[in-house]
């Protein structure tokens, strides 16, 4: 079975060995894209040097605006935690991609949880741990040198770890801008992890402000989802774990978040929906591996 996937090197083309959803990315995608990033900090830092200005409030929370450059990198211990070995299909290089079609529609999912490391880290990899299930994080680089020890333990859980630029911009990048936001945080993330960066998520889901575009040209997979369970605007529980088990779907990728603000909800919601999705025989499996499935 065929599908078109979008190579920023060989353009559109059949590609024969399976079929996975991606997008080239033909029209602005700003306010219409689902996940729009509405931290809520869990208490106000005046002298944090990573921490972003905030304006008014909107909606449910407060939008940050970026920091104008990353600060000096902190000085990170050599050692590093022993990380599990992901690879990526060649021809996924430079794609956009926001679910796979498995094999023989074999039921798998990949939760994924942005803009960590956080405090509400902890309690997502708890939840994790006792259900022996294995997610995809996207760090945000401003939040690295604030809490270490936790993407530390993200890595040494097995997680996959991804690309979530330094500052979280939503603004128009020029190509310095963009190569400073994501470079940065990759560089960190290998400093202090020991993992190589092989997946990128825009913030927002913006495709046009020039980070996907510097992103795709350094090979790496934009990685979007096909499920938003939008707990950026609060909602209970509950209402999460049926946002998830409603729409589920084999190759299906989760947005959720583990940082940005007050994340209890998440964590709350995180255990109906693993033994939810499991009672529907589905199992979890990094966004990477999902990758590795798509069918023939």
């Amino acid at each position: 079975m065929g599908v078109q996937v979008f190579n920023p090197i060989l353009g559109i083309g059949p590609i024969a060995l399976g079929m996975l959803t991606a997008i080239a990315s033909p029209e602005p995608a700003r306010a219409d894209i689902p996940g729009l990033w509405r931290p809520s900090e869990p208490e106000a830092v005046e002298t944090d040097p990573f921490a972003a200005p905030a304006v008014p409030p909107l909606g449910e929370g407060r939008l940050y605006l970026p920091n104008p450059a990353p600060p000096s990198p902190p000085v990170f211990p050599k050692s590093a935690p022993k990380t599990r070995t992901f690879t990526i299909p060649a021809r996924y290089y430079g794609a956009i991609v926001n679910r796979v079609y498995p094999k023989q529609g074999e039921r798998v999912v990949a939760l994924t949880f942005d803009d960590g490391p956080w405090p509400d880290t902890d309690r997502v990899l708890a939840v994790l741990r006792r259900h022996g299930v294995r997610a995809t994080f996207f760090f945000l680089g401003q939040n690295l040198p604030r809490y270490p020890d936790i993407a530390r333990r993200v890595v040494a859980d097995g997680h996959a770890v991804g690309n979530h630029t330094w500052n979280h911009p939503y603004q128009a990048l020029d190509g310095a801008a963009a190569a400073r936001e994501i470079d940065e945080t990759a560089r960190h993330i290998a400093e202090l992890t020991g993992t190589p960066l092989l997946i990128f998520r825009p913030p927002g889901g913006i495709l046009d402000n020039g980070a996907v575009d510097y992103a795709r040209r350094k090979n790496y997979v934009v990685v979007m989802w096909s499920i938003d369970t939008q707990d950026y605007q609060q909602p209970s529980a509950a209402t999460l774990a049926d946002r998830v088990l409603t729409q589920a779907h084999p190759g299906a990728i989760v947005l959720m978040h583990d940082g940005g603000g007050n994340r209890g909800r998440t964590v709350e919601a995180l255990g109906t929906i693993i033994a939810g999705l499991k009672a529907r025989g589905y199992r979890f499996v990094t966004v990477p591996e999902l990758l590795e499935m798509d069918g023939e």
